[in-house]
């Protein structure tokens, strides 16, 4: 059927609309190159968030455990007021009596018993104030002190390897997520040319089926390719979304408005497989924790040493202390005193509890020491398992480009004996597929040989200083 030409110059002012959206749409897009997604997941991911606040909680720690060393200085104050002080005791003059006495030149004289007001004690104030200030300052602890200190500087060297292998994770999901959705994205642009491939076969499937020129099973067959092939793009349209979106979670960056930018690495970079091995060592999360904590170990065996009976604590203290009970003159009523001393502190007799724990830290000693033993030798081989895959994800892609340069030859050929008529619509159709799926091959070798690469950078190998090259077919 023909269309008119109202309906072509429809179909040309959608077809304009659709190209100046498109321009605009690159225009508003940010360009991200995965190395920039990479340093944005180092530093904004959920993660790597929560493990840099448990290192500063770690090195706060740390200043706690050094203040031990520092002296102490406290004070205390107290203020009341009773609301029926006692009214004290007081013996009047005369009360008791007379006592006569003889007086020269007075003669007898009775005196009276006591001759005034005896106070055996005062009235209570009402009011009352104490106040106290204490010094101390450790002198000798057996150790234990900068133990302690050690301990949990090592703590901190833990979360500090922590927060480092979160890092690097977020990074590596990052490259992760990034080519995902760049090997989504071209897939689907070559499974579209399968599907329209695909969708032609199953047509002349059809119609050779009504013209009595084929069975139905062919037909069917034809049709269950293309169900596959629509199957097979849906899920790459999905895979591209949900691994924009994981994009957007590590990097902050929204997934609509990044476009893709760089490529996927065609060759492994040169590397030294011996060091590498040495090199993984300071990329290693295990292996980082494994030796902090032998370390921490070692230290708390210390600690426990300078534990236990017959080794006292000494420090020295000084306190000074003051009190009236009358505020109205408390220039004249302040009792005070200042003791100055030393204080020791052991202990005699513990059951056996320090030997216990003596021995529950040399047992952790050894613990410590095969878990980092066994890090090495895991860290070690799954270096080589990296390698292995590496060189392995290297020769397959390219075997798969010697397949796809082989298809794309068997193609030309196929349309030149087409253009002579030498061959139907289908061989050539044929021929096609065969192209296209061999490129779908190679992006997928490709994507597995950067996942390789990822590996081992996660292991310590060193990127190159160059940014990939920018993909050609990358942008939308």
């Amino acid at each position: 059927m023909r269309r008119s030409r109202g309906s072509r110059a429809l179909c040309a002012c959608l077809a304009c609309l659709a190209f100046l959206a498109a321009a605009a749409w690159r225009a508003g897009a940010e360009s991200l190159e995965v190395g920039r997604a990479e340093e944005l997941a180092r530093a904004k991911a959920d993660e790597v968030m929560a493990r840099n606040a448990a290192l500063s909680a770690a090195l706060s720690s740390v200043d706690a455990a050094r203040a031990r060393l520092l002296p102490k200085l406290a004070g205390a104050a107290t203020g009341a007021y009773l609301f029926n002080p006692s009214g004290g005791l007081t013996i009047p003059a005369g009360s008791m009596g007379t006592l006569p006495l003889y007086y020269p030149g007075k003669g007898i004289v009775d005196v009276a018993l006591p001759s005034n007001d005896l106070t055996v004690f005062e009235a209570a104030k009402p009011w009352y104030l104490k106040g106290s200030v204490d010094f101390s300052q450790p002198l000798f602890a057996w150790g234990k002190i900068r133990a302690a200190i050690d301990i949990a500087a090592q703590e901190a060297e833990v979360a500090q390897v922590q927060a480092k292998g979160a890092a690097l994770d977020a990074a590596r999901q990052a490259n992760r997520a990034y080519y995902s959705a760049l090997l989504s994205r071209n897939s689907a642009a070559i499974l579209v040319e399968l599907r329209d491939l695909a969708a032609q076969i199953a047509m002349d499937a059809r119609s050779a089926l009504n013209e009595g020129l084929s069975t139905r099973e062919k037909m069917m067959s034809a049709e269950a390719d293309l169900a596959d092939i629509e199957a097979k793009l849906v899920e790459a349209k999905e895979s591209e979304r949900s691994s924009l979106e994981a994009l957007a979670l590590l990097t902050g960056i929204v997934s609509s408005s990044a476009e893709l930018s760089s490529d996927f690495r065609d060759a492994l970079p040169p590397f030294s497989e011996s060091d590498l091995k040495s090199s993984a060592t300071s990329s290693s999360t295990s292996f980082g924790e494994a030796r902090a904590k032998l370390s921490q170990a070692k230290r708390k065996l210390d600690f426990e040493r300078g534990s236990g009976p017959f080794k006292p604590d000494l420090s020295l203290f000084a306190s000074f202390d003051a009190a009236t009970e009358d505020a109205s003159r408390m220039s004249s009523s302040f009792s005070w005193d200042l003791s100055v001393g030393i204080t020791a502190k052991a202990d005699f007799f513990d059951g056996g509890a320090e030997r216990g724990r003596r021995r529950e830290a040399s047992s952790n000693v050894d613990a410590a020491d095969a878990a980092l033993r066994a890090a090495l030798d895991g860290l070690r081989l799954e270096v080589r398992r990296a390698v292995d895959s590496g060189k392995r994800a290297e020769a397959a892609l390219a075997a798969s480009r010697a397949r796809e340069a082989w298809a794309a030859e068997a193609l030309k050929e196929a349309e030149a004996s087409a253009a002579d008529q030498m061959i139907s619509r289908s061989e050539l159709d044929g021929a096609r597929i065969r192209e296209a799926s061999a490129r779908l091959s190679t992006l997928g070798a490709r994507y597995a040989l950067e996942e390789a690469i990822a590996d081992l950078e996660r292991l310590g190998l060193q990127a190159p200083a160059a940014e990939p090259e920018k993909a050609p077919g990358a942008s939308r």
